[in-house]
């Protein structure tokens, strides 16, 4: 059996996975800028206004196991996630820009899982109409509040990434899945 980490698009059985993941970090930092976490159906319909209402990626980081007869077994488990939601989608000046979310499981931490999902998730933006990236980072990741954080002064900084796009535009979610051996 090989261990294979894969970046593909996120589908609705991997929305317990992402709530559990978006979970933990709400309850124990301020990086989710969230006091609590989020249901599933909370997120299901954040995922559907980002992936069919709005033709954004919504991707997710699988470990897969592969037997010898080339089977895939059926259990996945997701150990990150990324997406890009509209950017105050109220004001049409801002109708090309996406802010960025990217959360790795915890147990799954500095194994270059974020920045293979960071990779996967500009190269699906190239066939979006999203033309600048924005990521919004706490800067204190060690500040703890069990999730209150927002009643506190946190340190943010505003990150921003021009993207440039495909000539024929096209639907992200179409976008081919990557593997790589698991780490």
């Amino acid at each position: 059996m090989t261990t294979v980490l894969e970046i593909k698009p996120a589908e609705p059985k991997h929305i317990p996975s992402i709530t559990a993941i978006q979970t933990h970090y709400a309850l124990n930092t301020v990086l989710t800028f969230a006091t609590s976490g989020l249901s599933n159906s909370e997120f299901q319909d954040r995922f559907h206004n980002i992936v069919s209402e709005n033709h954004l990626p919504c991707l997710v980081a699988v470990l897969s196991t592969e037997t010898q007869t080339l089977e895939k077994n059926q259990d996945e488990t997701v150990v990150g996630y990324t997406y890009i939601s509209p950017f105050r989608p109220s004001l049409p000046a801002y109708t090309h820009t996406g802010e960025l979310c990217l959360f790795i499981h915890p147990e799954h931490l500095y194994q270059g899982i974020g920045s293979l999902l960071l990779k996967a998730l500009l190269e699906a933006c190239k066939e979006t109409r999203i033309r600048e990236v924005l990521a919004v980072m706490a800067v204190d990741v060690e500040t703890r509040g069990g999730g209150l954080g927002l009643r506190d002064w946190v340190d943010i900084i505003f990150l921003q990434l021009h993207v440039e796009g495909n000539e024929d535009g096209g639907n992200a979610l179409e976008s081919k899945a990557t593997t790589a051996p698991a780490i």
